[in-house]
């Protein structure tokens, strides 16, 4: 079987990777659905979007920053009070300056959150103007981190759930590749979606190895509902790209199939979508998925998410090879 048969591209095919090759066993889309792209700009200014970054990052890297701004506005301002000299702040009656430093950061954080307990206030013009410009900094500060607060929970996003593994199964009279997805968000209510899935090989092409995107058809590309489980399958026909392969031609190819899945999410009324990617090595031959329903004693579906990645292995029926 020659493995790498020479197919023009059509138009549109290209998913925006270009045709470069990369080295083996490293995915164009990584598993959290981001792109497996470093960039080097010329500005790194120019391309940075602050907002972008702080309401698209982990939730622990945010609240990690938004409490390293706390502790170092409020040790800025510690510092200048201490400085200009705590005997000036009334109410402050500690005689270390451990504790007259610690006496400035409590009296910071009061200020910087408008609490104002009153046991401490400024004394003279000096601290009164650093108090001043300290509540402008936490009303704007915090103004932000409210806004960003907002955003990160009001913006939607595809919770979606994909089998570790792909496989290929037997399906009606010949083979097919599966993957299986779910909707994670127990009460998030999915329509109109759709499931786009290419495959990324190595091809031979004038004596070089040049990296090509061929679209897959699918059995069922869209659906009205997305309640339950879906099964994705590619049949594998004369027409497809990857018709004929075994794992070792998978892995010679350097396959990656790649997913883009969108939907309406009623609950926000907008667009969301997710990306995933299988490598050769995620996909297993000769195998099908165990089921994730059952029914308990009034008949109602039950549907285990726990299984959503469970397969047993099984035999394949025989494929001529192409020449």
């Amino acid at each position: 079987m020659n493995l790498q048969r020479n197919r023009k591209q059509r138009q549109g095919d290209e998913l925006g990777f270009g045709n470069k090759v990369i080295d083996r066993n490293t995915r164009f889309i990584k598993p959290d659905g981001s792109f497996n792209i470093r960039r080097k700009e010329i500005s790194v200014w120019d391309s940075t979007s602050i907002y972008h970054h702080l309401i698209s990052m982990s939730w622990r890297r945010f609240n990690t920053i938004v409490l390293a701004y706390f502790a170092l506005m409020n040790s800025i301002f510690a510092s200048l009070y201490y400085l200009v000299g705590m005997e000036h702040m009334n109410g402050s009656r500690s005689l270390t300056e451990i504790g007259k430093f610690m006496d400035g950061f409590f009296f910071s954080a009061q200020t910087l959150t408008t609490v104002g307990y009153g046991g401490l206030s400024p004394g003279n013009h000096i601290m009164n103007a650093i108090a001043s410009l300290e509540a402008l900094f936490g009303v704007l500060g915090f103004a932000l981190i409210t806004g960003l607060l907002y955003g990160r929970f009001s913006r939607p996003i595809a919770k979606i759930l994909f089998s570790k593994n792909a496989i290929v199964a037997p399906f009606k009279d010949g083979t097919a590749f599966q993957f299986r997805l779910a909707n994670q968000i127990r009460n998030g209510q999915l329509i109109d979606v759709e499931c786009r899935l290419s495959v990324a090989m190595l091809e031979e092409e004038n004596g070089s190895k040049i990296r090509r995107f061929h679209p897959l058809e699918l059995e069922v590309k869209k659906i009205n509902f997305f309640p339950m489980t879906w099964t994705i399958n590619h049949i594998i026909t004369e027409s497809s790209p990857i018709y004929g392969f075994n794992e070792k031609d998978l892995e010679e190819a350097d396959v990656e199939f790649m997913i883009l899945f969108t939907g309406f999410d009623d609950t926000f009324s907008q667009t969301v979508n997710a990306r995933y990617s299988y490598k050769s090595f995620d996909t297993v031959y000769g195998a099908k998925f165990t089921s994730v329903f059952s029914f308990d004693e009034s008949g109602k579906t039950i549907q285990d998410l726990n299984l959503l990645n469970v397969y047993e292995k099984t035999e394949l029926p025989v494929v001529p090879e192409t020449v």
